[in-house]
Parts: structure tokens; sequence; C-alpha cells
């Protein structure tokens, strides 16, 4: 593997957040030599950010990318790659944060040989009943305690070898360039589920901005259905609607004990959210995606 890091890891900003530092700071935090590069587009100056919170880049040894037109994710992603040189690559978004192991479990299972491996998903706010509907209808299928052939395979750490092979990251995609990567890649070589791989993902504790939020990942997963010759949008609208009667088993087997009657009283604010997100579908799929992912 050589003298270097083993894992590069992509930290994706939009416009320089303020939760970018807790991000990297989340990574750095892993205790492992890491290789870090931070790719910000839309405005802003990231390492900026980075200093004033006291994280000198420099010290760090943290790449930074400022990008000022706003790149969708695919292009923020082939830009780290290309920006880095350790054998896997992970990325996180800036409203992320990796869990303590993170590192460790990609790397154990990376080391054995998998060339993909697949991240869990936890709630910000586990006592908020807004952030858990969020969390829900986000990631019922990312929870840890999901068995395998239940769980969605996203998060993903890769070979990099694999980009060689198969090439990059669609970078005019709005939504779905880890679905259209992940699907150009034999059977054989699916990212394995590994739940010790937690990433908490920071959910919005606020109604209308979850509703909101909901209609406009509706509308890029409908625009990506459009794009790639889908179905109807009233197909569209049942199929992504239908999730209402999966939430509540997922949530049950998903869930840790500690957390799982409270976000099970969440369920009315999920279905209002799921019904919100397959409006947008519905209408992705029949106009596209005129606004476009932010990141």
């Amino acid at each position: 593997m050589g003298d270097g890091p083993e894992l590069a890891v992509v930290v994706i900003g939009f416009r320089a957040p303020t939760g970018l530092v807790a991000a990297v700071r989340s990574v750095l935090d892993q205790g492992k030599p890491l290789e870090v590069v931070v790719v910000n587009s839309g405005g802003g100056n990231a390492e900026t950010l980075l200093a004033n919170a006291g994280l000198d880049v420099k010290v760090l040894d943290v790449k930074v990318i400022n990008v000022e037109r706003r790149l969708y994710v695919g292009a923020a992603r082939n830009l780290g790659i290309a920006a880095t040189q350790a054998p896997f690559v992970a990325f996180l978004a800036d409203d992320c944060l990796a869990c303590p192991g993170w590192a460790e479990a990609r790397l154990r299972h990376h080391r054995s040989g998998a060339p993909a491996v697949a991240s869990a998903i936890l709630n910000s706010h586990p006592r908020n009943l807004v952030a858990c509907a969020a969390h829900l209808a986000m990631h019922m299928r990312r929870l840890p305690g999901l068995p395998a052939h239940k769980a969605l395979r996203y998060g993903v750490s890769f070979d990099r070898k694999l980009f060689d092979r198969y090439g990059l990251f669609g970078e005019q995609m709005t939504s779905g360039e880890d679905t259209e990567f992940m699907a150009r890649l034999p059977k054989a070589m699916e990212p394995l589920w590994e739940p010790a791989v937690l990433t908490v993902h920071r959910n919005e504790t606020r109604l209308a901005k979850v509703i909101a939020d909901q209609y406009r990942r509706g509308r890029r997963y409908g625009a990506y259905l459009k794009s790639a010759g889908g179905k109807k949008p009233s197909r569209v609208f049942r199929a992504v609607f239908r999730d209402r009667r999966n939430v509540g088993k997922f949530a049950k087997e998903g869930l840790p004990e500690k957390d799982r009657d409270f976000a099970m009283l969440s369920l009315p604010i999920v279905w209002l959210a799921l019904f919100a997100k397959s409006l947008g579908a519905a209408v992705g799929a029949k106009y596209g995606d005129t606004q476009g992912r932010r990141q």
C-alpha cells in the first residue's frame, strides 16, 4: 500500500457553510493518518473558514480546493479523487459527521479485499420529532440495525482502481451520481454493508424546512428517473409514497432500542414528508429539475 495514508477523505461543501468545520474535524479526529481534501464550490473561502475555527489546514496537511461556480456533487467528487493518491477514497458531505471508527472500519474491509464499503446513518437529533421524521423519510433503509439484505448501500468508500476501470462520477447530474456510478460495477463489486461505519446526518428540526427539503429531493429523484427514461409521473408518485407502508417496519428493526419508541411517534410527520417527496418526484418526472442540486 505504500508509506502514505491508505484512505483519502473528500469533504464536500457548498458556499463554505459553518457545518463544514465540524465535518472536517470529525475526519481529523479519526485517529488514523488520512489524506484529507476539502472541495468547496459556489463561493466562500473554506480555508479561511477552517482557519477561523482553529483548523490550520497547512499544519494539519488538509488540502482545500475552492471553486467559485457551483459544482454538482459528481464534479466535486471527481475533483477530490484527482487531488488525492491514497488507494481508497471516501466522501463526506458538509452536513454530516464521521463517527469514531468510521475510517478504521472502512479500512479493515478494504484491506480484506472489499472494493466498496457502505455506511449506516445516525440521526443528529434523536429526541426531536421533526428531525426523527426527516431521518426516517431520508434514511429508513440505512439504519444501523438493518440486515444486509434490507439495507441500501450508500455513503460508500471505493478502491481507487474502480475509477480507472469504470470511469468517474457524472458531473452534470443533479442527483443520483453515485447510483449511476455503482450501476456500472459488476455484481461482485457491490458495496459491502457495514453498520460499524456510522455517519451522523444533521437533520432539520423545523417542519416547514423538512417538507420543502423532501419536495426538492423528490423532484431531483423524479428528474433522475426522467433522464434515465423513467416512468409516468403518476407511477413515480405511487412508488415513492408506497414507502409509508414500510417506514415503521424499518424503524422498529433498524433503530437502537433507546431511540425506537420516540422515533415511532414521528410517523405521521414522516407520511407528510413522504407525500411532499412523492409530489416532487411526480413533478420532476414530468418537467425535470430546473433548480438542480445545491452542491
